[in-house]
């Protein structure tokens, strides 16, 4: 039998049939005047071996020796542990799909953000700060839940934004925001920027004495220069800049 005809039979490609050749955990057999290699039964049966063991998740450096001895019940249970938690990822991948299936969130942020974005001014959500705060969101997830919201982060920071919702002030403040050209003077820039720290310090203080907002403290080195945001045109950054100050302790003194 040909390499193809072989690599058909068990059910892999001929590049993954070559690659078991070169590392040496199936013999190379050896070619005819014709050119093609001459499989033999043995070769062939030990392919299959291998198949069998590697679609039971054993990995390839540990295949040769379980092709010869019985197989040592610790590795078993390693790959049995290493199946179930592959099992419970796709039980979670899949609970997740039914959820958004079910609620018509988007998918590409991670459960409890939806909500946490439902409590700011819901006006801001076309603007660049609304843009903003969503990205914002997803960075906190990642850095105090990782994937999905933990309870006592989504806890802390509900409470912190919930008292903003639907906030006039902030929602007029932001549209300013949203509408400052690029030339606009520094004394607008900074209009925007203290009006908007005035609405948002409350939130802040609340926030930096939760375990979350101690959390996000100390990931300050990971947290971007909101300033230099590229939606941002020069006067927005400066007013970014502005009010990233003023909610900042050291910074607001």
């Amino acid at each position: 039998m040909r390499s193809q005809d072989v690599a058909e039979l068990a059910g892999v490609t001929v590049r993954t049939l070559r690659h078991y050749h070169q590392i040496g955990i199936l013999p190379e057999p050896v070619r005819r005047a014709n050119g093609y290699r001459a499989y033999d039964l043995a070769t062939i049966a030990r392919l299959l071996r291998i198949r069998r063991l590697t679609d039971l998740g054993i990995p390839l450096h540990q295949v040769e020796e379980m092709l010869e001895t019985t197989p040592d019940h610790d590795v078993l249970d390693e790959i049995d542990r290493q199946l179930l938690a592959a099992i419970e990822r796709l039980q979670e991948q899949r609970r997740q799909i039914a959820r958004l299936r079910r609620t018509g969130e988007r998918a590409d942020i991670p459960e409890g953000l939806a909500e946490l974005v439902s409590l700011g001014p819901s006006d801001r959500s076309a603007g660049v700060l609304g843009e903003m705060d969503q990205d914002a969101l997803l960075l906190i997830a990642r850095v105090v839940g990782a994937e999905n919201l933990n309870r006592q982060a989504l806890s802390d920071l509900a409470d912190a934004l919930r008292p903003l919702m639907g906030d006039a002030e902030l929602i007029a403040a932001s549209e300013h925001f949203d509408r400052l050209p690029a030339d606009a003077p520094s004394s607008e820039i900074q209009q925007v920027a203290t009006r908007m720290a005035v609405v948002l310090e409350p939130m802040a203080s609340r926030l930096e004495r939760t375990p979350t907002g101690r959390a996000l403290a100390r990931a300050d080195d990971r947290w971007p220069d909101l300033s230099q945001d590229s939606r941002l045109n020069p006067a927005q950054a400066q007013a970014m800049d502005h009010l990233v100050r003023l909610l900042t302790p050291d910074e607001a003194g």
